[in-house]
């Protein structure tokens, strides 16, 4: 057995799509790394400017962890200052040239105007957000893994016993599928995990109706907050 393939074990007996939750896992151990070591390596600092440094989800993932301000502070200065440089050369463009164009903004005040459109390119990061990059690596390495190792009576049981690949997840891994029995097993796994879903949602939906609100909740209380996870993933996923 692999280390991956015992990490998602390990996963798998925890709340929620394990897959999400060994990305995110490794998701944080990059940006601490990240702010730590490299918050001055020339290289990182070319990529993230081409970035324009991370996405919404990984820039707010960044402010929960713990003493690196510094690094953000040494960082952002930079990026700070990359917009500025761009906001010093950009201009408003005539649009006289574009008459046809000019006409249709007049009549359709949602279009894009034209004459911002050089502006709005110049502060268009040409890149994606690093750590997104990094975060899909990693999710494609654990589903190969997942799949390659699907006949290992461990891990299977594994993933019986857990609340399943979310839907995000559970279609990367249709996507990287190569045999029948792989994608079988993958099948009926998520129709298990979503019929006892679905038995939960009924129960707590039922538990709500005024004539039973005195049985009380039981395991499905929650039932409501695991079904959001099961659509779209653990949040920052």
């Amino acid at each position: 057995m692999n280390e991956l393939e015992h990490d998602l074990i390990e996963a798998c007996a925890q709340l929620g799509c394990p897959i999400c939750r060994l990305t995110e896992a490794s998701v944080s151990r990059y940006l601490d790394a990240l702010m730590y070591e490299l918050v001055n390596d020339v290289e990182m600092r070319d990529r993230l400017r081409r970035s324009l440094g991370f996405c919404n989800t990984h820039a707010h993932q960044l402010l929960k962890s713990v003493g690196v301000s510094l690094g953000i502070g040494i960082l952002y200065r930079d990026l700070v200052n990359t917009m500025l440089k761009q906001l010093e050369q950009v201009k408003f463009s005539s649009t006289r040239s574009l008459t046809l164009r000019a006409a249709r903004e007049a009549l359709d005040r949602e279009q894009p105007s034209a004459a911002t459109e050089p502006a709005v390119a110049a502060l268009t990061p040409p890149e994606g957000c690093p750590a997104c990059a990094y975060q899909a690596e990693k999710e494609t390495r654990l589903l190969t893994v997942m799949l390659d190792s699907l006949q290992d009576e461990r891990l299977r049981t594994a993933l019986q016993a857990s609340a399943g690949l979310c839907l995000p997840h559970l279609r990367r891994a249709f996507q990287f599928a190569r045999d029948e029995s792989a994608f079988e097993t993958l099948v009926a796994l998520a129709r298990d995990r979503l019929t006892a879903l679905r038995a939960e949602l009924d129960e707590f939906i039922r538990k709500n109706d005024y004539r039973f609100r005195d049985e009380g909740f039981g395991p499905e209380g929650d039932s409501w907050r695991r079904a959001i996870a099961q659509i779209v993933g653990r949040e920052g996923n």
